[in-house]
């Protein structure tokens, strides 16, 4: 079981660091000129995520479904939460098939070290919406 009730709370939650994650200097500066799109495909629940880092923008649900996409990510719902609570070596679940990357790799993973930057920030962002559950200890 999810510890995500529905696709709306990973659209609120993932979907809202990823708001974030656009807008920052850090990662508008390595996105820069890079055409970077990615289109998150999650599961339990099932949730589409497209992030748009030139364009700033994040797009969820029916409307990302169909979106073209430079780099595709496929992983549960769950990992997604790990991950940006730091609680996820994602070359470890690349390597144990837990989280897929297709297209353009290289780019993407340069974003890695970065989104180290944004952990505290996703957690902030639990608490302050009084969903302590979803936090890893």
């Amino acid at each position: 079981m999810s510890t995500f009730k529905n696709a709306d709370e990973v659209y609120t939650y993932i979907g809202g660091i990823f708001e974030i994650a656009t807008k920052e200097p850090a990662f508008v500066e390595a996105t820069a000129g890079t055409g970077l799109v990615v289109k998150l495909i999650q599961n339990d629940p099932d949730a589409v995520m497209v992030i748009d880092f030139p364009g700033q923008l994040v797009t969820s649900g029916d409307a990302a479904r169909s979106m073209e996409a430079t780099v595709q990510l496929r992983m549960s719902s769950d990992n997604s939460n790990r991950f940006w609570q730091g609680k996820l070596n994602f070359t470890l679940a690349m390597a144990q098939r837990k989280v897929k990357l297709d297209g353009k790799r290289s780019i993407a993973l340069k974003l890695l070290p970065l989104t180290a930057g944004l952990f505290d920030v996703y957690k902030k962002l639990l608490v302050d919406a009084g969903r302590e559950d979803l936090l890893i200890r």
